[in-house]
């Protein structure tokens, strides 16, 4: 009896050391991390909140700091997970969901940014200037596309389009779009007539497109997507539909999708499986990589792959280089946004674009590309180069 006493009275100190070293630990933290906040020492801030996490002394409040110090620091991945955490004990924490909103749009993330916004109390979207309901952006772009081949035109693109907000978990993008290519066939013609006469066709396309987007919650979004083309050529008019749904997960440093398409293409049947993962290595679109690989199905059976990798060169100003490989026959692209339906298959596609910001709304951007492709009818190959300007107003 006389030794379990001893045991017990050793074990009853430890304890109380133990919790007095906690409770330290826990001021300490507390009153550092204020201090440096304070002091807008984001480094340390960070640095600190890393150490004190590590050792078990973790706290909102803390969790709070050291997301500001994130997105302050531009990693914004890194700050959208301290804010999780911070959500885990206060969901409606106001500060913490607006810091996760515009982290959310930071990168581009429309649909986790409104999942934010609505926590958002009446005062704090007033004093944010926030709508549930809200025009986000409106965009035009316009291209050439100019082929070595003697027998096509030059072909132009018109695009425009809007964002829509139309509640805090449900966003719709719609586009308006517009293609004309002149397309040369020698043919023989009537005894009459030289051999060599040239007749020229127009193809033209007319598009509707419209995308839905639901926050499930702040990192699971549910894709919708329709995809309308009217193409007339050789005085035939033939009716295309395509469809998309999709699931897109967005992590800590990555983002996952994948997407079916489905649907008929001038009169053809055809499916497309993609799979899509984003990298983001410092946190925000100052340097990021994106991986696609799709399975078509149609005539026949084909995979494709794009790769992009995109930085910020500058101020203001970033490129994205692209590269898509296969044969590229009605290949969707984009969450069906664009759709490879040219008269002549492309097999190669590279591209170079770049973004500049220009003030807090506009935002122009330039895309050089060049394409590999094959003129079926003539039984030739040519390159095909085309050029696109851009322009994307934020509200």
């Amino acid at each position: 009896m006389g030794k379990r006493k001893y045991v017990l009275i050793f074990t009853l100190i430890f304890y109380l050391n133990t919790v007095h070293a906690q409770e330290q630990t826990f001021e300490q933290a507390d009153s550092t991390s204020a201090m440096l906040f304070g002091k807008a020492d984001w480094a340390r801030l960070i640095s600190l909140g890393r150490q004190a996490i590590s050792n078990g002394v973790d706290f909102p409040e803390l969790r709070s700091r050291v997301g500001y110090a994130y997105m302050m620091t531009g990693n914004y991945k890194a700050a959208l997970k301290a804010y999780n955490e911070v959500f885990k004990n206060d969901s409606y924490s106001q500060d913490a969901r607006y810091y996760a909103y515009l982290c959310h749009l930071y990168l581009n993330q429309e649909p986790g940014a409104s999942y934010n916004g609505a926590y958002l109390d009446t005062a704090h979207l007033q004093s944010y200037n926030l709508r549930n309901f809200n025009i986000l952006n409106a965009g035009l772009e316009t291209g050439l596309k100019y082929p070595e081949d003697y027998y096509r035109g030059t072909a132009t693109y018109t695009r425009v389009s809007m964002l829509t907000r139309l509640n805090w978990k449900l966003t719709l993008d719609l586009s308006a779009i517009y293609f004309r290519q002149s397309i040369d066939n020698k043919v023989s013609g009537p005894p009459d007539l030289p051999d060599n006469i040239i007749m020229s066709k127009l193809d033209r396309q007319f598009e509707y497109y419209a995308r839905l987007r639901y926050a499930i919650t702040e990192n699971i979004i549910i894709l919708g997507a329709y995809h309308y083309l009217n193409t007339n050529y050789r005085d035939k008019t033939y009716n295309s539909q395509i469809g998309l749904l999709g699931l897109k997960y967005t992590g800590t440093y990555f983002d996952l999708q994948a997407d079916v398409n489905f649907g008929n293409m001038i009169n053809q049947r055809m499916q497309q499986y993609n799979a899509e993962i984003t990298w983001y290595p410092l946190g925000n679109l100052n340097l990021y990589a994106i991986s696609r690989g799709s399975y078509q199905h149609q005539d026949n059976n084909r995979m494709i792959f794009d790769e992009r990798i995109g930085f910020k060169l500058m101020k203001n100003t970033w490129l994205e280089s692209s590269a898509t490989f296969s044969n590229l026959d009605n290949y969707i692209d984009a969450d069906a946004l664009y759709i490879y339906n040219a008269i002549d298959v492309s097999k190669l596609k590279l591209g170079e674009t770049a973004f500049y910001q220009l003030g807090k709304h506009a935002q122009l951007q330039l895309n050089y590309s060049f394409e590999k492709k094959k003129d079926e009818t003539h039984n030739s190959n040519y390159n095909q180069y085309a050029i696109t300007a851009g322009l994307l107003w934020k509200f």
